[in-house]
C-alpha cells in the first residue's frame, strides 16, 4: 500500500496566553468532502471519525515542516507533540515548537503559511460513486507524520500559534524578517532545482 499525503488549508486558532511556541489546530477534519486529483485519480474523499484512533494509540507521528523537504529545516522534526486526539471535528494536534523552527513559527503567526498536512497509509476505505464522480471514504489509516505546509489542498482545518500581539514593533519586525526569509528560501530552492535540471 502506498504512503499518501493530504494537505489542508487552515484558519489560525485564536491567539491566547503563552510565549508563541505552541502550534495547535486540526490536521484533518472528519466528513468534509474534498476533491482529490492525483496519481490515484480524480474523486471526492472524506475521512471518517475514528480513522486515526488505532494509529495514534500505538505511535505518535513526527511533526515536520513541508514533509521534511524544506532546504533549511530538512527532515528534522520542528516540534514535540503535546496533545493528539480525535474529537467531533477532526484530528486535533498541539505541539511545542523547537527553537530551530522560529521562521516557521513567525510565518504561521503572520498568516503566511496557510496549510497543515498529514502523511498516511490507507488501511481501510470504501469506494463508491455520487453525482457521476467516484467517492472514497477513508475508515482507517496508519499515520506517520503531520505538520504545517506552504501549499494546501484540503479545506476546513486550522492551526495557529499562541503569540504576542502584532501591534508590538518587535513582533512586526520579526514577522517581516520571517517573510523575507521564506521568500529567500523559495528562491534558493528554485535555483537548486534549476541547477539540477541542467
Amino acid at each position: 500500500m502506498s504512503v499518501l499525503t493530504r494537505a489542508v488549508e487552515f484558519r489560525a486558532d485564536e491567539a491566547g496566553e503563552g510565549d508563541g511556541r505552541t502550534l495547535s489546530g486540526y490536521a484533518a477534519v472528519f466528513n468534509s468532502p474534498t476533491e482529490i486529483d492525483s496519481w490515484e485519480g480524480r474523486f471526492m474523499e472524506t475521512v471518517e471519525r475514528g480513522a486515526f484512533a488505532d494509529s495514534i494509540a500505538r505511535r505518535t507521528p513526527v511533526v515536520q515542516f513541508d514533509h521534511g523537504r524544506d532546504p533549511r529545516v530538512g527532515a528534522l522534526p520542528i516540534a514535540a507533540v503535546q496533545a493528539l486526539r480525535e474529537d467531533d471535528r477532526g484530528l486535533y494536534v498541539s505541539a511545542r515548537l523547537y527553537e530551530h523552527a522560529e521562521a516557521v513559527r513567525e510565518a504561521i503567526a503572520g498568516g503566511s503559511i496557510t496549510g497543515m498536512s498529514f502523511r498516511f497509509r490507507v488501511l481501510d476505505d470504501e469506494w463508491g460513486e455520487a453525482d457521476g464522480m467516484r467517492t472514497r471514504s477513508i475508515r482507517k489509516v496508519e499515520l506517520f507524520e503531520l505538520g504545517p505546509v506552504v501549499h494546501p489542498a484540503y479545506a476546513d482545518t486550522s492551526v495557529g500559534v499562541r503569540s504576542e500581539p502584532l501591534g508590538d514593533p518587535e513582533a512586526v519586525r520579526r514577522l517581516q524578517k520571517a517573510r523575507i526569509d521564506l521568500l529567500r528560501a523559495q528562491f534558493d530552492l528554485i535555483a537548486v532545482m534549476e541547477r539540477r535540471g541542467r
